[in-house]
């Protein structure tokens, strides 16, 4: 008995879409058919992108916009039924990353963390969670982390661990209150390469004083598997969740992180 992925006919929203982790989510679901609304802060990020899915013959949009406030949340959404006719997969992506000590975080570090990840996926969860209900058929992922795992958070990033942490826990809660119809699941990354992990690896190197290869290679050895995810690891495994395969899972938070060992 074999399953095939084909998501045609329905429609996607994938926040913080126009690079990295993303845009490889939004060209996964384009490819099984989906139509996809893409939201990014850069209007010409997000208008790539939404170019490519376009190309794979399917319908997109592109919607730039800060989801950090219900306003902006309500006319991305807008603009994505409008578009599509209808929002049945929500992707919940957009992130920021700072690698600074707790000491040394501002007031705006810590809101910047919440609101844009935390903060946008209960914005828009509450927004188009209602009529993924009412249609009797919605699927909606939530981008956790490896670190959002006991044992497993890192130094110098407080304000992403705790985001992060509070993403599991609203999907955990979310799950319960959207069944049957609607599942919602978390992925949690690894380190993925990505220009925002590279960042990260740049500043590490700064405060250790050591080139920034160096401090690459010793996250690449930890890692089980040997290799660097790619966006598209995520995206497949995003994928699985939202197709007939992943029907019986809901609540989760499917680590996808190249092996990375718990901490001592």
């Amino acid at each position: 008995m074999s399953i095939s992925i084909d998501l045609s006919g329905r429609r996607a929203l994938v926040t913080g879409a126009g690079r990295g982790i993303g845009r490889g989510i939004a060209l996964r679901l384009a490819e099984a058919g989906a139509d996809v609304a893409v939201n990014d802060l850069d209007p010409a990020t997000a208008e790539a992108t939404a170019e490519a899915v376009r190309a794979l013959g399917r319908r997109s949009v592109a919607v730039a916009a800060d989801i950090r406030t219900a306003p902006a949340v309500d006319a991305v959404a807008d603009a994505a039924e409008a578009a599509l006719g209808g929002v049945d997969i929500l992707v919940n992506n957009a992130g920021i990353s700072l690698y600074r000590a707790i000491v040394d975080c501002s007031e705006d570090d810590w809101d910047a963390h919440i609101d844009i990840m935390a903060k946008a996926t209960f914005l828009t969860i509450r927004r188009l969670a209602p009529a993924m209900m009412e249609r009797g058929w919605g699927r909606i992922v939530n981008l956790g982390s490896y670190v959002a795992q006991l044992n497993c958070t890192t130094k110098y990033f407080g304000p992403y661990c705790a985001a992060k942490f509070a993403i599991v826990g609203l999907t955990q809660v979310a799950a319960q209150e959207l069944a049957p119809h609607v599942t919602v699941n978390a992925v949690g990354p690894g380190d993925v390469a990505t220009e925002m992990m590279e960042a990260e690896w740049a500043l590490e190197g700064r405060r250790r004083g050591i080139p920034t290869a160096d401090v690459r290679e010793e996250y690449r050895k930890r890692l089980i598997l040997g290799r660097f995810e790619a966006p598209d690891d995520i995206a497949r495994a995003v994928l699985f969740l939202c197709s007939p395969l992943g029907d019986q899972v809901t609540g989760s938070h499917l680590i996808v992180s190249g092996g990375l060992p718990f901490h001592a």
